[in-house]
């Protein structure tokens, strides 16, 4: 359906400034999840926008989308809700609101709420009453005036200056220097490579006497060989103890992965249980950093995001003796958390 008649009716509210576009307002890279709770922190109003299949629409495996819970429309309205912002339904072509029996339990409270409707064929008198009751919710911007222009004079382009001779041919000079070099270099004789004469090479043979010598007084060989063994013989390095509880080893480059497909690398430094590290996205970045500590096979950490400017915690636990893990990124500020998975790069 095409909108763009709503944003020409609300663009004395600055459209772009105070209107969040779940889509197009994100920009690429940004946690969806974060991003839409910070948006909802800054937000009044929510307008759920119900079109006449709204309740039909699947996923690619035939699932109703408004029944899964990790649906970003539905993660929406309902943390609205939750956050007793103004939650204002919208009818799109005759569509009706939906009975409190077929909405999940998180968002049955939407089926209460008094809703405002918009069809082709009026328009213009559903977006002016839709922004009557905007009006009273948002403060207009107002816009600045501004002052004509007295007395306009006609543009006249400055004349532009002749070219030069190394404007006009330049690449034919360019051209010349590298066709000179490549012939230069084909000029340049190899160098002739002298290989020994082999009627000329005189064999040194004292090394064979003295070996001949040694065999003579060393039949057997034996106490040269022992000797040799024993000075190059290595010591046995040190087993592992059966009963060591040193923590699994972190340190390097691990991928880091949430179930919404974002990923980003973590660059891990350690020292003995306690660890540090920095989070880079796919731009080599850094957008994250944080500290922790390994109890067997938990992983825990402070994290702070950079980008989005919110903290939080990282619960991980691994079952193949660290050689992955996965859990929890939990930010209690935005009452949010999300799942991830963490494996070597």
């Amino acid at each position: 359906m095409n909108l763009g008649g709503s944003r020409t009716n609300w663009s004395k509210y600055s459209v772009r400034k105070i209107f969040f576009y779940d889509v197009e307002t994100l920009e690429a890279g940004l946690n969806f999840d974060l991003s839409i709770a910070k948006a909802l922190n800054e937000s009044k109003v929510l307008l759920a926008m119900i079109g006449p299949h709204w309740l039909k629409a699947t996923d690619s495996n035939g699932t109703m989308r408004i029944q899964k819970p990790n649906d970003w429309v539905r993660k929406e309205i309902s943390e609205a809700l939750k956050r007793n912002l103004r939650v204002i339904p919208i009818l799109v072509n005759g569509a009706e609101m939906p009975d409190p029996e077929v909405l999940p339990d998180d968002l049955k409270e939407l089926s209460l709420k008094h809703a405002q409707e918009l069809t082709s064929s009026r328009w213009n008198y559903d977006v002016g009453e839709l922004t009557k009751v905007l009006e009273k919710l948002i403060p207009k911007i107002p816009v600045p005036k501004s002052d004509p222009i007295s007395n306009p004079r006609t543009f006249i382009p400055p004349l532009s200056k002749p070219k030069g001779w190394w404007a006009k041919n330049y690449l034919w000079a360019l051209g010349g220097l590298v066709f000179f070099l490549i012939l230069l270099i084909m000029c340049v004789p190899e160098e002739e490579v002298i290989y020994p004469d082999p009627d000329n090479i005189t064999i040194d043979d004292s090394k064979e006497e003295a070996q001949v010598d040694i065999r003579t007084q060393n039949p057997e060989g034996n106490e040269i060989y022992n000797s040799l063994q024993l000075e190059n013989q290595e010591p046995a390095p040190p087993q592992p103890s059966t009963d060591s509880q040193d923590a699994y080893d972190v340190s390097g480059y691990w991928l880091l992965k949430d179930l919404q497909g974002n990923q980003s690398t973590l660059a891990f430094s350690q020292n003995g249980s306690e660890f540090t590290f920095y989070e880079y996205n796919i731009l080599n970045i850094q957008i994250g950093n944080g500290s922790g500590r390994i109890e067997g096979n938990q992983l825990y950490a402070e994290y702070y995001n950079t980008l989005l400017e919110i903290g939080g915690r990282i619960e991980l636990n691994t079952s193949n003796s660290g050689q992955s893990w996965s859990g929890l990124v939990i930010f209690p500020s935005a009452g949010t958390s999300s799942e991830i998975t963490l494996s070597r790069n």
